[in-house]
């Protein structure tokens, strides 16, 4: 009844709905820079609280009450197999926190087969799985929080048999004591080559080089006559030194492989420029490139979150995603002013040029790069009324995760295609009723010219194995919204977050994990020790998806699920509109509709206000191939509006302005 009522509030406060602004209307928070889980946590054990009765069914792969999945960019997590099998890993526990480890699952034969409880692979405690293959090998490192990182190997993928070994670090000392720990581990391959990032001991006190926290890159040959593996010695990420860096931080990188190609990215602390460390000889020699400043201390600007992914496409071009938030930092400290409703996401190629300060502190608004070819995925006006939809909560109502609204990059780049997927913060009226927090939600776009431009974005969580309700727009309130949809929504809405991609593309498909969580945020909690703690009072479920990647940004269109075009789970996966345009734009007396049909049919042409309304509408023949429409809009009042094409098989919306 609780969560019914606040629905209710939520409507009747819908006149003090408006458009989101850069700064404006947002209200700012002090906070520190994010706080790392270490893996070292330890606290009281959660209690068990039953989730509400869902479906649990081929999208279902796994649970855990571990709810945080990564401090900042999340490690490669899963393998697709040339043979269209699967792998997947995420950190698993159940109601016991001593019992937190690696969580693996199987896809073979159409369906999920193995590890469908919380229960981990290893036989200790470990954390922060990542994994990839060599052959028909797996290969999955973790932490333990203690003394080193656990690797395991599994001769043939999908037995679910492991060996495990360990790879300690440099001894380190704090003066008093001595540490071996390494932690958050990343790892990709190349051929039997292995790529590994992790870091050293975080606890003060303790330093490599000088640097606290040290980010290292080992470099090791899988032998799979015995399935061992040897090491090289570590070196130091970026070959940086402690006059340039003082520390690093957890999860604040990303690697990628291919062919003799390597890719790290790598942001050391907040505050810190963003670097690009490449190898062409397969990790024997590295370049470093910074690729994108931060501004002065004291500047309100944007800034990267620390959540990036990378992924190197067939030629060995270097492509980058990077979340950021709006802050202002203090001149000295850590401390800052943060707008956590604000952020992008943005995409950069080793062919571009660096983005750099140039002594503005609105060098990196999405206006500014935009116009430098640098592509913005922006929060997403999922009703198509052309504004964020925001009920006012304040600060308060953007659940932490140490990142910016739109962020938790993923890429893939294969065939001059660069596919990315990420999470966002969701409009109202998708907000966690018991804490008055917006969820999160994960969608995907595709660049078809290798990362010039991105298209249409796909809602990926939204499908009737994880969230669906059968009338999405709820607002305004009228009669046809009932009290079953209303529970309906209440019963299915979910928080949607960690995305992880397989960095490969097998018969044309893509596969992706990520984690569904009935409240929204991370539940970081303080443990006896003063270490925070990430643990759940019920279990989180890891859902996938396996699908055509083509169809990202077809399948599951945000303007085709406002417009009440979502059919099923398949979606409107073969929309025969594409490539709709219009022109002059903005318009004065008329304006020209293009694209392309794949079959001949009627449509319907509309022209939508701000408020939903249907200002024009025509019936029109569609043909086979190319068409142009020609409409009169002399007697439409200027502001802006959205067009619509739609068939039985197909639609399309384009934002059009009448001056």
């Amino acid at each position: 009844m609780k969560k019914i009522l606040l629905i209710l509030s939520v409507f009747m406060l819908s006149l003090s709905v408006s458009a989101q602004s850069r700064v404006k209307n947002q209200e700012g928070v002090l906070r520190d820079t994010k706080r790392q889980i270490s893996g070292k946590e330890v606290g009281a054990v959660p209690t068990s609280l039953q989730s509400p009765l869902r479906a649990l069914n081929h999208n279902f792969i796994g649970s855990t009450y571990y709810d945080c999945q990564t401090n900042g960019s999340m490690a490669n997590r899963m393998s697709y197999h040339n043979d269209g099998t699967v792998s997947a890993v995420w950190t698993c526990m159940s109601t016991n926190i001593n019992s937190r480890g690696t969580g693996y699952n199987y896809f073979d034969n159409g369906e999920w087969i193995l590890g469908l409880s919380s229960s981990r692979i290893e036989n200790v405690r470990t954390g922060w799985p990542t994994m990839t293959t060599v052959g028909n090998a797996e290969i999955v490192v973790s932490h333990n929080g203690d003394d080193g990182l656990i690797i395991g190997i599994s001769p043939e993928k999908g037995s679910g048999e492991w060996v495990f070994s360990k790879l300690t670090g440099p001894e380190l000392s704090n003066g008093t004591e001595t540490s071996t720990c390494l932690l958050w581990p990343a790892i990709a391959s190349s051929g039997n080559v292995l790529h590994l990032l992790t870091c050293t001991e975080n606890n003060q006190g303790y330093l490599y080089n000088g640097i606290h926290t040290c980010l290292l890159y080992y470099r090791g040959t899988f032998n799979s006559n015995n399935n061992t593996i040897t090491w090289e010695e570590p070196r130091i990420v970026g070959d940086v030194n402690s006059s340039e860096v003082e520390r690093f931080s957890g999860d604040g990188y990303a690697i990628a492989a291919k062919g003799n190609h390597v890719a790290i990215v790598a942001q050391p602390v907040f505050r810190s420029n963003s670097f690009l460390w490449k190898s062409s000889d397969n990790g024997v020699n590295f370049t470093k490139t910074v690729f994108c400043e931060i501004a002065n201390p004291g500047d309100t600007a944007y800034y990267d979150d620390g959540s990036y992914a990378v992924a190197i496409g067939d030629d060995g071009k270097v492509h980058i995603a990077g979340g950021t938030y709006m802050a202002r930092t203090r001149p000295t400290g850590d401390t800052i002013t943060w707008w956590p409703g604000l952020g992008y996401l943005y995409y950069w190629n080793d062919s571009m040029e660096p983005i750099t300060y140039q002594g503005s502190q609105s060098f990196k608004d999405p206006e500014v790069l935009a116009e430098k070819g640098i592509s913005i995925i922006d929060r997403i006006d999922l009703d198509g009324d052309g504004k964020i939809t925001s009920v006012n909560f304040g600060a308060d109502g953007y659940p932490e995760y140490g990142t910016g609204a739109v962020s938790m990059p993923q890429l893939v780049a294969q065939d001059g295609k660069v596919y990315m997927i990420f999470s966002q913060v969701l409009e109202s009226l998708f907000v966690d009723a018991n804490s008055n927090k917006y969820y999160r939600g994960i969608f995907g776009a595709k660049s078809t010219n290798d990362g010039e431009s991105f298209g249409d974005c796909s809602w990926l969580s939204y499908n009737k194995d994880c969230f669906y309700i059968s009338s999405f727009e709820l607002f305004p309130l009228d009669t046809t919204v009932t009290l079953g949809d209303l529970l309906e929504y209440l019963e299915n809405n979910s928080e949607n977050v960690y995305p992880s991609v397989a960095p490969t593309i097998v018969n044309g498909n893509i596969a992706m994990t990520w984690l569904n969580d009935i409240t929204a945020g991370s539940d970081i909690k303080d443990a006896p020790s003063n270490q925070p703690v990430s643990m759940s009072d019920h279990e989180n479920y890891i859902y996938s998806l396996i699908m055509t990647a083509d169809s990202i940004g077809i399948y599951n269109n945000t303007n085709e699920i406002w417009q009440g075009l979502w059919i099923d789970h398949t979606g409107i996966s073969n929309n025969v509109i594409s490539g709709m345009k219009i022109y002059p734009n903005p318009a004065i007396n008329n304006v020209n509709i293009t694209f392309t049909s794949e079959e001949s049919a009627m449509a319907v042409v509309s022209i939508f206000n701000l408020m939903g309304q249907i200002v024009y509408t025509s019936n029109e023949n569609v043909y086979d191939g190319y068409n142009a429409i020609n409409v009169n809009v002399n007697n439409l009042p200027s502001g802006v509006y959205m067009v619509n094409v739609k068939t039985n098989r197909g639609t399309s919306t384009q934002k059009l302005i009448i001056k």
